[in-house]
């Protein structure tokens, strides 16, 4: 289970990728030296110091990066004044607070720079149990060390933490840590978050839902890992028939686990599998037997399940089951299973 929750300041909590490009710009561009976009955004997660050193190289400039990093900091700082907080992030500190999760910010950039952003976001210090900055471990990300400082500063395991992360670099960082990990679309597209590893990934927080307790967090992460992989597997249906391509994922409610299956038609009709029961089949072969938590329905546009998949779904479901519909937009509808089928057939010996 979840226990906490770690937040990267740039790109999670405060949009801020595109002032400090900005203020580095602005640095060299006194030094003479025009900045390439390149040399930002294969940077991102890594802290400054990587971009100054890099242009300066590139340029053979002689800069004392300590200094270089306090001067484009300044300018920062001028820049971020009215930056405020990203989207939703309030909203989910807020609901973190009452379901009682520990929060920690864990940032690549110096505490120079993150004294900054948490005055521009207004955000309280004593919300977090731990803040740490890139300037306090030996190595920064992609390396754990800052995960793994932060784990052992709010006395939990790696595993019971999500990362939330904008970079490629940092959710390799979060991987690394035993950790899992959102990533935030702000920096990197969602293909490029869940290729370096991240679990799922949203636009920002304003898109997690609310909830107030661990377990009701825990639920919803659950969902949105369920949702990813029946998304990804859909992409594998074999349709040549319909062209109607269907991805699901089971939740098991004893070992949480989560199994994914695809559509796959036939030539003969009656021979085709749905991915509701291509799902099913693979966790009771999995497990032995199932009784299913949460179930995952992706489909162009939302679809129901049909009439034998919800007599297949009613041997392992229970009333009150949620079965979640959703296109491949991310847009849907969550059900109960008695609402889809109030009254399924029951064999009785």
């Amino acid at each position: 289970m979840i226990k906490a929750i770690i937040f990267d300041m740039d790109g999670v909590l405060v949009d801020s990728e595109t002032y400090i490009a900005k203020a580095i710009e602005l640095y060299f561009e006194k030094l003479g030296v025009k900045i390439r976009k390149s040399d930002h955004t294969q940077n991102i997660g890594t802290g400054e110091a990587e971009i100054i050193k890099m242009v300066g190289s590139r340029h053979n400039l002689e800069i004392d990066v300590e200094q270089a990093k306090i001067d484009s900091y300044k300018i920062y700082g001028e820049l971020v004044k009215e930056m405020g907080i990203t989207a939703g992030s309030r909203r989910f500190i807020e609901n973190s607070k009452k379901a009682k999760l520990k929060m920690g910010i864990a940032t690549s950039a110096d505490r120079f720079k993150l004294d900054i952003n948490l005055k521009a976001a207004k955000l309280d210090p004593e919300d977090f149990a731990v803040i740490l900055s890139g300037d306090q471990v030996e190595k920064r990300k992609p390396a754990a060390d800052i995960y793994l400082l932060a784990a052992k500063k709010m006395g939990l395991k790696n595993d019971e933490i999500l990362v939330f992360e904008d970079a490629t670099l940092g959710v390799i960082a979060a991987l690394k840590a035993n950790s899992s990990c959102c990533g935030i679309t702000t920096s990197f597209t969602k293909e490029e978050l869940l290729n370096s590893g991240a679990d799922f990934a949203l636009e920002s927080l304003d898109q997690f839902e609310d909830f107030s307790t661990i377990e009701e967090f825990n639920q919803l992460l659950l969902k949105y890992r369920a949702k990813e992989k029946a998304t990804q597997i859909r992409l594998n249906a074999y349709t040549p028939f319909s062209e109607f391509k269907v991805g699901a994922a089971v939740i098991s409610k004893k070992t949480k686990t989560i199994y994914s299956g695809c559509n796959v038609e036939n030539s003969s009709f009656g021979a085709t599998i749905c991915a509701e029961r291509s799902a099913i089949l693979a966790a009771v072969a999995n497990e032995g037997s199932l009784e299913i938590d949460q179930l995952v329905v992706i489909a162009q546009p939302a679809a129901v399940p049909c009439a034998i998949c919800l007599q297949v779904i009613a041997e392992f479901a229970s009333p009150d089951t949620l079965i979640h519909l959703y296109d491949t937009k991310g847009e849907g509808k969550s059900y109960r299973f008695d609402q889809l089928l109030p009254h399924p057939f029951y064999f009785k010996k």
